[in-house]
């Protein structure tokens, strides 16, 4: 008997024995482990993804939230291992705007400064919307079924659930890059409409915009400014600019910077693109091409010399030879108090216009076929606007049209530039139709006052149409009269896209 005890044979096998259990017990917890890290990751991709879809249509619109929702229900997700048998170890995901369903998603107007404070239930409370205008984050969080564990309580002997899930929040970011450093104020501030959805009315279409520079027969600060650029931000630097050189600063979708004071002169670089040189830029005509039409309402300096450089009218300009586009009827400085007024009522003369640099009356069939907006023009009038006007010209070979003399001798003016034929060798002209159009940033001024280096949010980016050349009296410039095209946020045409980098970013 005391041999047998003395025995040691088997003695492994007898603890493998007694320890299986917890041997199992580890392997199965581990297993878990590993099930509920792939579960947290299929979450976190899920999430991440959704937050992410939706968020980029966080762009301001009225309609952004409806259009977020729609973004992110088409997406498909599925999560794994949350079950051990069965349907239930893959799960798809799909988002529905719907109780019960596996993703909660909120619309926030702001979220907490620092990453340590939670967004709780009563953060929640605080900051949700509703309203798509004012949606600027998405909160989503992801959560199907519990985790079913292999381990199990050795106490109850039963296997445990652990719920998994996990949580994303994304925010609609972009930039605009390589455009004008200017900011124009919002021209429907002062009657509280909302800017994206007036112009997808088409209460922008072929209203003229007069940007008048600080002290320019309006009161302080005027109703445009310019932007801080890298590098130099010289009055020369800005100058080049506008004349078309690269801009190598890319602006905040949110937020600008503005540059202190007024640079000297900027209609020398901003007339270039109507084949005026005038200044530093009277030999520049190679490194900066006019536009392919550049009618304004200039003449010939000598009658038959089509060549020669071409001269201003004088003003009332005479209504035989040449005539720049025209002002809408009421249009009134800004500063004055009287919405809508600042930017005319969008009816011009273009039959006066079309007759005078044509020869001929124009056909309401014309018009339509020159209007890009499906309604014709605001307020109903049928106008087409200046820009459709001039693009029509270049579309339809109509700008080297000198055909038509005035019955004395002269010449109609031809859009086609003179000055850069005689000045640049070889002559040259831009091949962009859009040689006339500059950027700029639009900014609520009556909401956001302030001079010298100031931080404005950004209500919108917009292209503009150059109308006519910037005039000078005497050293001061005087206005710079537009056609708004297009703007950025869910009422634009996309035509800014190329400018214009929109991205959405996860901040947590």
């Amino acid at each position: 008997m005391a041999r047998f005890f003395r025995e040691d044979d088997g003695y492994a096998f007898v603890l493998t024995l007694l320890f299986m259990p917890v041997f199992i017990g580890v392997g199965l917890l581990v297993i878990d482990v590993g099930r509920g890290d792939n579960a947290h990751s299929d979450h976190y991709a899920a999430a991440d993804a959704l937050a992410l879809a939706g968020a980029r249509e966080l762009d301001g619109g009225e309609d952004a939230i409806d259009r977020a929702k729609l973004a992110m229900a088409e997406l498909t997700n599925s999560v794994s291992l949350l079950g051990t048998v069965g349907a239930d170890v893959n799960i798809e995901l799909v988002y529905e705007d719907a109780a019960g369903n596996e993703f909660t998603v909120i619309f926030l107007t702001t979220i907490p400064d620092s990453d340590d404070d939670p967004i709780d239930q009563a953060f929640v409370n605080a900051n949700a919307t509703a309203v798509g205008s004012e949606a600027e984050y998405v909160y989503v969080r992801s959560q199907a079924r519990d985790m079913a564990s292999f381990f199990f309580n050795p106490v109850t002997r039963l296997t445990q659930s652990v719920p998994i899930g996990a949580v994303a929040v994304a925010t609609h970011t972009s930039a605009a890059c390589d455009v004008t450093p200017l900011f124009i104020c919002n021209p429907f501030e002062a009657e509280g409409l909302n800017l994206q959805s007036a112009f997808a009315a088409g209460q922008l279409y072929g209203r003229l915009l007069k940007l008048h520079p600080k002290g320019s027969d309006t009161a302080k600060p005027g109703n445009f400014g310019f932007l801080q650029v890298n590098g130099s931000s010289s009055a020369a630097a800005i100058k080049d600019i506008f004349a078309g050189a690269h801009n190598n600063t890319c602006y905040e979708s949110s937020e600008v910077t503005t540059k202190p004071g007024a640079a000297t002169s900027i209609a020398q670089g901003l007339n270039v693109r109507f084949d005026i040189y005038d200044g530093p830029y009277n030999n520049s005509a190679g490194d900066f091409p006019p536009a392919a039409n550049v009618r304004k309402g200039y003449v010939p300096a000598s009658a038959g010399s089509p060549s020669i450089c071409n001269v201003e009218l004088a003003d009332p300009q005479p209504s035989t030879m040449a005539m720049a586009f025209p002002d809408n009827n009421t249009m009134l400085p800004p500063g004055l108090g009287v919405p809508g007024a600042t930017i005319g009522s969008g009816d011009w003369d273009i039959d006066t216009y079309w007759q005078v640099n044509f020869g001929s009356a124009l056909s309401a069939a014309e018009k339509t076929a020159m209007s890009s907006f499906p309604a014709a023009a605001f307020p109903g009038s049928g106008v087409p606007s200046r820009y459709d006007v001039y693009r029509y010209e270049i579309a339809n070979d109509m700008v080297d049209d000198l055909s038509n003399g005035d019955g004395a001798g002269n010449n109609r003016e031809s859009g086609l530039p003179q000055c850069s034929q005689s000045k640049a060798n070889p002559p040259t002209v831009s091949d962009d139709p859009d040689r006339r159009i500059v950027f700029a940033a639009i900014v609520d001024c009556l909401a956001n006052p302030g001079q010298g280096v100031t931080e404005f949010p950004v209500n919108s980016y917009a292209s503009l149409f150059l109308v006519s050349p910037m005039k000078r009296i005497g050293s001061e410039d005087t206005t710079i009269d537009v056609e708004i095209t297009d703007i950025t946020g869910f009422g634009g045409n996309g035509t800014l896209d190329l400018f214009v980098r929109d991205e959405a970013i996860l901040v947590r």
